[in-house]
This record gives C-alpha cells, sequence and structure tokens, in this order.
C-alpha cells in the first residue's frame, strides 16, 4: 500500500469508497474470514491479501452504469464469497499461473476478485485475467469502469 501521504485514487474513488464505510487507517479483523475460507475451502491467506481485507474487508458499492472504458461494476470485498469455491479458485490460480485468495466478488457474483502474494489482483469466474497491477488500481478500475 501507497504512504498516506500520496493521493492514492481520484477524487470519486475516494469518495465512492468513503461512502462504503472505507476511511484512513480503517483496520478490520480477517480472523473469522481466515477460519471459514481454511475450514470450508483450504484456503490460505498470504500477507498481501490480509493486508488488503483488513484495510477494505467488508465494504461494498452497488454502483453500476457508464464508466470511462466500461461500465461500473458493483463489488463486494467479502472473500467468503468464494466459501464452497474452492475448485474455482484452483483453475483460477492454474491460469494465472500463480496462488489466488479470494478478496471478493464483481459484477453480482457473475466473477470473483483474487489477489496473488504479489499483490496483483485478478478477475474471472470460468477464466482468469490480470485486473490490476496492485490494489489501488484495482479500486480504481471498479469504481471509475475502467477496463
Amino acid at each position: 500500500m501507497q504512504p498516506e501521504s500520496r493521493q492514492r485514487w481520484s477524487a470519486e474513488t475516494d469518495k465512492v469508497l468513503r461512502d462504503a464505510g472505507w476511511r484512513p487507517g480503517r483496520k478490520v479483523s480477517t480472523v473469522e474470514w481466515e477460519r471459514t475460507l481454511a475450514d470450508h475451502g483450504g484456503f490460505r491467506i498470504h500477507p498481501a491479501a490480509r493486508e488488503f481485507l483488513a484495510e477494505f474487508g467488508g465494504l461494498e458499492v452497488g454502483a453500476r452504469g457508464p464508466g470511462r472504458t466500461m461500465a461500473k461494476l458493483a463489488f463486494r470485498l467479502d472473500p467468503v464469497a468464494a466459501e464452497w469455491d474452492d475448485e474455482i479458485f484452483e483453475v483460477l490460480s492454474d491460469e494465472a499461473g500463480t496462488y489466488l485468495f479470494p478478496i471478493g466478488e464483481a459484477d453480482r457474483r457473475n466473477s470473483y476478485l483474487g489477489m496473488a502474494a504479489d499483490g496483483k489482483v485478478y478477475i474471472g469466474m470460468d477464466t482468469v485475467s490480470l485486473f490490476a497491477a496492485d490494489a489501488e488500481e484495482a479500486l480504481e478500475k471498479l469504481v471509475e469502469g475502467i477496463q
């Protein structure tokens, strides 16, 4: 994550995330998510996903409509959305060439969001693609509708 003194994202993204409950310095426990996903799917959280979820986990943005280069996608940053879909995440991880930990879902559960240990964010359900190089870019793309 980038230092708070720098602009992390656009004013629009900042407003949408704040309206969803995010604040600078926000910190929520990831223990229950980690336990649930380990018990029901054998998911192993890595530090990048833990750090992301501690700051953004539980946020939900329902805005849809036209974006800058694609439609804005509603999204929910709740890793338990993938609780019973460990097999899907195994396939997505294989396709991505790296282990992906679920961080949420987008487009009304039509796509999962997964994070690699290096912080890259992937999106997919039947196939996977690299969505963003880091969490800040992923959030901005989701909020503003950027492909």
